[in-house]
């Protein structure tokens, strides 16, 4: 075979090769699971940020040699290969106990009181800490805080509202006494140490007070393990004709 053939094959040979590796192992499925926070096309559009990330290979080559670009709420992402065709993001969220407004914008901060982030905009879920003082506070680092011990009060409670899904929009410290606010449903728990039996008995009653639409104050300054709560309240339907007839 003369020169020049085997030059036209091996050209041919390699523009197959380049055609395969820039149109033969574009990325057409992502499966994006783990998150509670953001959606699937948020995960998406961070992590496919390069130029040619969405092909298989690149995507891979880019992923060891600086890691895959996370949203300011993922601890990490994991990536699993499927097919040349189709990847799996598995997304590990980080925990946000709470937030505080500061200066128009909500500060978010995790179970250690690391603040995670500074934005305007405000997460469903995540209730807000009112009534206490911040000092100084950088993203990365630990609130700086006049009285420790309301922190920890913080971090016990938002830990337990996170770990029973309670719907808790704030929580307010006045006096060193703590103010839950859910939805229509006001929940006194005065100062304690530790809130770890309010929060067990209050999960249930909540979630039955969102289901019937229920609105009213509980009082648990007092309250000890194993003692009934009561709500005294009415139907917000019935309240609002309340009312209007009068």
């Amino acid at each position: 075979m003369a020169w020049y053939k085997k030059l036209l094959v091996t050209l041919a040979v390699l523009t197959a090769l380049v055609l395969f590796l820039f149109f033969g192992l574009t990325i057409k499925t992502v499966k994006v699971e783990g998150t509670k926070i953001y959606s699937a096309e948020e995960i998406k559009q961070s992590v496919f940020t390069r130029r040619f990330s969405d092909n298989i290979a690149f995507f891979s080559i880019y992923s060891k040699l600086f890691g895959i670009n996370k949203l300011p709420f993922v601890e990490d992402i994991e990536v699993r290969y499927d097919d040349i065709h189709s990847i799996t993001l598995h997304v590990y969220d980080k925990a946000i106990s709470g937030c505080i407004r500061y200066m128009g914008q909500y500060v978010y901060f995790d179970k250690d009181g690391i603040v995670l982030q500074s934005m305007e905009e405000k997460r469903s879920g995540i209730p807000v800490v009112t009534g206490i003082r911040f000092g100084t506070f950088t993203v990365g680092e630990a609130f700086n805080v006049e009285d420790s011990s309301l922190f920890a009060t913080i971090m016990n409670l938002s830990q337990l509202i996170s770990h029973y899904n309670m719907g808790v929009t704030q929580i307010h410290i006045a006096d060193g006494g703590v103010t839950l606010y859910a939805g229509d449903i006001l929940v006194i728990l005065g100062k304690k140490e530790m809130y770890d039996d309010e929060m067990s008995a209050l999960s249930s009653v909540l979630e039955t007070a969102e289901k019937e639409q229920l609105s009213g104050t509980i009082h648990m300054e007092s309250f000890q393990r194993g003692d009934k709560i009561i709500l005294k309240s009415q139907k917000k339907a019935e309240k609002k004709r309340g009312t209007a007839e009068k």
